[in-house]
């Protein structure tokens, strides 16, 4: 059952009545309007006016020109009320939106109709799959746009949408020729990355129960069964799980060796005459290997690029290895979060050069407000101990907080030995976006400071 809220906002129309003031004649009796004024009756039921103007408010993923044209109304189009129902009508029926309600009032010009649309779009939204269809990805995307133009290839995951698009499928389908074929459609999590609507036929899917792999010369298939079959043996056969799989798997062998082209362009399955399940084989196009060529460093001072770089140690010439890139970007970012930007972000950005087999990357930082420590707080400890803790902290309110710090203090006054039976301590960081600040929080259990074994202090030297 869809809930669907659909407003109206309340149409009032005060339309200009008078298009141009003139004297009025000298006979003319009090309270009459000017002999040559035209009055213009403002009942928007009744009241037809062109639109001049079409717009829309709360929209986010849908881009406005596709709701406009969803709606049926055009610029110039003569307009009552009735119309503007219509038009939230047949958005509310697109199954797109949560909620839709309209306005429209005199235009800026006075001559027609300004209309908006406030709407709230569904979500979430989910990529649509098809898997085992007779017909190619291009050509249902194709047929589903002609049939629901207003959402793209990310659709709600409501029943009554997916039971749509099925029907939709069904019907394209049929009428390409392929005659009378069943759909099914739900959300899945095969993607590794994110849930999709995968529409395929229906019935039971098979699990993985071998791999190997064909055209493969760069790696040994060893290792490469070995790596898919840790996370694919057992797994219902899926093409959106196969192509994720071999994604996050597999292909990071190949780019750790410099092979950025590698693709597979195919897999075929057959059943396994020993093991309840099916045999995956998988063909690999390995591709050329490629260097690295230049690293560029963007988003911070020009000052600090040389230090960021020699940190990243990025091996320019070699074979580009990127295991040995993305710890590169670890590196920094540790380092930047070091400095108090915890909210540091860097992406890679490649560019393949097919002549001289290179890649070029781009290192963009984002490294975000700089952090610094707050308050300390200290939980467990006497009224003498405290102190002491607090002077081995020292006086760090205002410089740039190091994430790391907190956890290495307390390993550091437990390898100083200054308590007896310390029991667990842990530190407790709290970030306060608003202020930019790091409140800390010490816990120590156990029996507070040091006493030797006739219960009396030992000495903590500080």
């Amino acid at each position: 059952m869809r809930f669907v809220i659909v407003g109206w906002l309340a149409v009032t129309l005060v339309h200009a009545a008078v298009a141009q003031q003139k004297k009025r004649p000298a006979n003319a009796k009090p309270g009459s309007p000017p002999a040559s004024a035209t009055v213009i009756p403002a009942d928007p039921t009744k009241t037809v006016f062109p639109i001049e103007t079409l717009a829309v408010e709360g929209n986010k993923k849908i881009p406005a020109e596709k709701i406009i044209a969803a709606s049926g109304l055009k610029i110039g189009q003569p307009a009552l009320k009735a119309d503007f129902d219509k038009a939230r009508d047949r958005l509310v029926a697109s199954g797109a939106f949560l909620s839709v309600a309209y306005d429209f009032k005199p235009s800026a010009t006075q001559k027609g109709y300004a209309g908006v649309f406030q709407v709230i779009e569904m979500e979430p939204l989910f990529p649509v799959v098809f898997e085992d269809l007779p017909a190619s990805d291009a050509v249902l995307r194709a047929a589903l746009r002609e049939r629901e133009p207003l959402l793209g290839d990310e659709i709600p995951g409501s029943r009554e949408m997916i039971a749509r698009y099925v029907a939709d499928l069904e019907n394209a389908l049929e009428v390409l020729g392929k005659g009378s074929v069943k759909v099914t459609g739900r959300v899945i999590s095969d993607d590794v990355k994110r849930p999709a609507i995968v529409f395929r036929p229906p019935g039971s899917r098979p699990n993985i129960a071998r791999v190997q792999f064909v055209g493969n010369q760069v790696l040994p298939s060893t290792l490469l069964v070995n790596t898919l079959s840790g996370v694919a043996v057992g797994v219902p056969l899926s093409d959106t799980v196969v192509k994720q799989l071999l994604e996050t798997s597999v292909r990071p062998l190949y780019e750790a060796r410099g092979r950025l082209r590698v693709t597979f362009p195919k897999y075929t399955t057959e059943r396994d005459s020993k093991i309840d399940g099916v045999v995956l084989t998988v063909t690999v196009s390995e591709g050329p290997s490629y260097n690295l060529g230049t690293v560029k460093i963007t988003g911070v001072p020009a000052a600090d690029v040389a230090r960021l770089d020699r940190m990243a140690n990025w091996k320019t010439g070699d074979v580009a290895n990127f295991d040995e890139i993305e710890a590169g970007v670890d590196r920094i970012k540790l380092r930047l979060k070091e400095e108090g930007h915890l909210r540091a972000v860097v992406s890679l950005e490649r560019t393949l050069n097919d002549t001289d087999h290179t890649v070029n990357l781009v290192a963009a930082i984002t490294p975000g407000p700089r952090f610094v420590y707050g308050k300390l707080e200290i939980k467990g400890l006497d009224i003498i101990s405290e102190p002491v803790i607090r002077k081995m902290w020292g006086d760090r309110a205002g410089k740039p907080f190091n994430p790391a710090f907190p956890d290495a203090f307390l390993a550091d006054i437990r390898d100083q030995g200054l308590f007896d039976n310390l029991g667990k301590t842990n530190a407790e960081s709290k970030i306060n976006d608003g202020e930019r600040t790091v409140d800390v929080t010490l816990y120590f259990a156990g029996q507070g400071p040091d006493k030797d074994q006739e219960g009396r202090k030992k000495r903590i030297p500080f």
